[in-house]
C-alpha cells in the first residue's frame, strides 16, 4: 500500500466514485469534487500525487482549470478526461504541457474500471522517491541498466555485406531488417519502483554527476556490442547524451577510449543530441560535435521538429541522421499538418545527405505512411516495446537477404 492521494474533478458523481473506489482498490488515497471551488478546496493543503481532470465542468472549463493550475505552479502529475473531440483534448493536452504542467494524458469517456486500474498501478510502479544519496549509490554500485528498442529499416533497402547475418523482427506477417537499437537508461530502486527517466536524469543534471550516470550506460552498451561483435553481428546502438556534457572537451577522447578498449568501432555507436541542445553557436558545442564525427561516431538530432532551429545551424553541423519528433508521428494520420511536417522533415534531411529515424510508430497505418515517403529507420511500440536484450531477442531472427530484399 502507499500514502500517494489523488483527487478527480468530475460534475458527475458517479464517475467521481468509481474513479475513487478504484484508485482506493489500488492503493491511492483518493476524494472525489465537483467543481472548481471544491478542486481548490481540495489541493489547498498541497499538490495530490494525481489529479483526473474532466474537460467539460459548469460554470468554468478544463483549459480555465490548466490556466489555474499553471499560475499555481502545481506539480501533480495530471490525467485529462473527456468524451470530447480528440482533437480538442489532444490541443488541451499540448496547452497543459506548453504552460508546464505535467500531463501523462488523456482517459477517453467512458473509462472502463479495468483500464483505469491499470494506468494507476503504473503510475504507483512509478511513483518511487529518491534522495541524491540514493541516486549516487545507484550510479557507483552500477543498479542502473539499460533497455533496447529496436530500429528497424522501412526505406531505401539494400542487401548487406553478409547475407547470413541479417536480424529481422516479425511484426504482424511482415518481417522489417533490424538495423540497430537505442539504448534507453532504467533504474529500479531498492523497494522494487521504477523511477521515470526524466526524474532521475534531470535529478543527475541537476547534482553534477550526469557525466558518471552516462559512462555508466555507455560501458553496459559497449560491453553489448562487444558481445554482438564476437557473434559476427554488426548492428549500431544509439546513446543519448546530455545536453549537460557537450561543453565537456574530453568527452570525444573518453567514449572513444572505452570503445577502443573492448574492441568497438566507433561507427557501431551513434549519439543522439536533442534539437534545442545541439543547434547553438557555443563554439564548444561545435568542437565536440565535429570530434564526435572525425573519431567515427554517428550524430543523430533527436526530436528534431520541437525546437528552434535554423537551417543554416542544421547546415552547419555535422549530423548524419534526424529523428522525427513522436508528436508529428503520432498524428500524421489524422492531421494534414503533422503529415506536413513529416514529410518535409524527410525531405530535408535527405536533401542534406542524413538518414531519417521516425519515432513513436505505434500503428502499421504509420509504418505505411512513413515507408511510402522514404522515411528510412522506425522505431516504437509497433515494432517492439523496449526491453532487456534477452527479450528482445527472443522476438528476433535471422533471415537470408532474399527473404527480406528479393
Amino acid at each position: 500500500m502507499t500514502d500517494k492521494s489523488l483527487v478527480v474533478i468530475d460534475d458527475d458523481d458517479l464517475v467521481g466514485q468509481l474513479v475513487v473506489e478504484a484508485a482506493q482498490q489500488v492503493g491511492f488515497r483518493a476524494r472525489a469534487v465537483q467543481d472548481f471551488e471544491g478542486l481548490k478546496t481540495a489541493i489547498e493543503p498541497g499538490d495530490p500525487e494525481l489529479l483526473l481532470l474532466d474537460l467539460v465542468l459548469p460554470n468554468v472549463d478544463g483549459i480555465q482549470m490548466l490556466r489555474f493550475l499553471a499560475d499555481r505552479e502545481c506539480k501533480s502529475k495530471i490525467w485529462l478526461l473527456s468524451g470530447f473531440d480528440p482533437k480538442v483534448v489532444q490541443t488541451a493536452e499540448r496547452l497543459g504541457l506548453s504552460l508546464g504542467l505535467n500531463i501523462l494524458g488523456a482517459l477517453t469517456k467512458p473509462v472502463s474500471v479495468s483500464t483505469l486500474k491499470d494506468e494507476l498501478r503504473k503510475q504507483l510502479r512509478q511513483a518511487g522517491d529518491f534522495t541524491p544519496e540514493d541516486l549516487k549509490r545507484a550510479i557507483t554500485e552500477e543498479q542502473l541498466f539499460v533497455h533496447y528498442q529496436p530500429k528497424v529499416r522501412l526505406a531505401g533497402k539494400q542487401e548487406p555485406a553478409d547475407p547470413n547475418k541479417v536480424l529481422s523482427l516479425p511484426v504482424e506477417g511482415d518481417r522489417f531488417e533490424i538495423i540497430g537499437f537505442e539504448a534507453l537508461a532504467r533504474w529500479q530502486n531498492q523497494h522494487g519502483a521504477l523511477i521515470p527517466p526524466p526524474k532521475f536524469i534531470s535529478a543527475a543534471e541537476d547534482m553534477q554527476i550526469i557525466d558518471e550516470l552516462t559512462q555508466s550506460v555507455f560501458r553496459q552498451v559497449i560491453q553489448e556490442l562487444a558481445q554482438w561483435k564476437a557473434r559476427g553481428t554488426g548492428l549500431n546502438v544509439a546513446v543519448n547524451i546530455s545536453p549537460a556534457l557537450l561543453a565537456d572537451l574530453d568527452l570525444p577522447d573518453f567514449l572513444a577510449d572505452e570503445a577502443m578498449a573492448h574492441g568497438v568501432e566507433a561507427e557501431q555507436i551513434v549519439l543522439e543530441i536533442t534539437e534545442n541542445s545541439a543547434v547553438t553557436e557555443d563554439p564548444h558545442f561545435m568542437d565536440v560535435l565535429s570530434r564526435f564525427r572525425l573519431k567515427g561516431f554517428g550524430l543523430s538530432l533527436d526530436d528534431f521538429g520541437t525546437g528552434f532551429s535554423s537551417l543554416i545551424q542544421i547546415y552547419r553541423m555535422p549530423f548524419t541522421e534526424l529523428k522525427i519528433d513522436r508528436s508529428f508521428v503520432s498524428e500524421m494520420d489524422d492531421s494534414e499538418e503533422a503529415f506536413t511536417i513529416v514529410q518535409s522533415i524527410v525531405n530535408l534531411g535527405h536533401n542534406l545527405g542524413m538518414r531519417v529515424c521516425a519515432e513513436g510508430v505505434e500503428t502499421p497505418s504509420a509504418a505505411r505512411t512513413l515507408t511510402n515517403l522514404g522515411c528510412d529507420y522506425a522505431q516504437g511500440y509497433y515494432f517492439s516495446r523496449p526491453g532487456l536484450m534477452s527479450d528482445i531477442m527472443a522476438q528476433i531472427s535471422a533471415v537470408p537477404a532474399m527473404d527480406l530484399y528479393g
